[in-house]
């Protein structure tokens, strides 16, 4: 984690609103894939997971509510108190993160097995990679309700071949 990097989360995490927005106006200013190079501590995110969390419902500050997400995604905090962040997200087809948030959804898909009709939403997203993560996703669900059944229905007929890889998943549980 980069100094800087640092510095700017405290500055997220303070609450202030002016604060906030030059912290994201540095994080927005940084190159893609910046985090993937320089990941923000998971302890540092985890110790600030409550204020985050406190932002995230309350911060009106345009920007708050995607670093918010894509923090607690990056550091991989699934969790009953993080959920209602991950269930918006996946509600939003624009979400620059959305793979990252499927992820996270697989590190406990107990929690999530319930998010069937966003994810239903999902199986014809215009990105592959999102395609295929909401069937990783399913093909990690022990136990597959009518929505997650729906979405593989829909998956099944994606060319992608990594999408295939997990709908064959997906099939072999049923």
């Amino acid at each position: 984690m980069l100094k800087k990097d640092r510095e700017a989360f405290a500055l997220f995490a303070s609450g202030d609103p002016s604060q906030i927005a030059r912290a994201i106006a540095y994080f927005q200013s940084l190159e893609p894939g910046h985090f993937d190079d320089h990941p923000l501590s998971r302890k540092m995110v985890a110790e600030n997971l409550g204020v985050l969390v406190d932002l995230w419902h309350s911060n009106r500050v345009p920007g708050t509510r995607d670093w918010v997400v894509q923090f607690v995604a990056d550091a991989q905090l699934a969790s009953e108190l993080t959920k209602p962040l991950v269930a918006t997200a996946l509600l939003d087809p624009s979400c620059a993160f959305l793979p990252t948030v499927l992820y996270l959804m697989g590190t406990r898909p107990a929690l999530f097995a319930d998010l069937g009709v966003p994810l239903t939403a999902l199986a014809t997203h215009s990105d592959p990679e999102v395609r295929w993560r909401v069937a990783w996703f399913i093909s990690k669900v022990p136990r597959l309700d009518a929505d997650l059944a729906a979405a593989v229905a829909l998956l099944e007929r994606d060319t992608h071949a990594t999408t295939q890889v997990y709908v064959r998943a997906c099939r072999a549980k049923a």
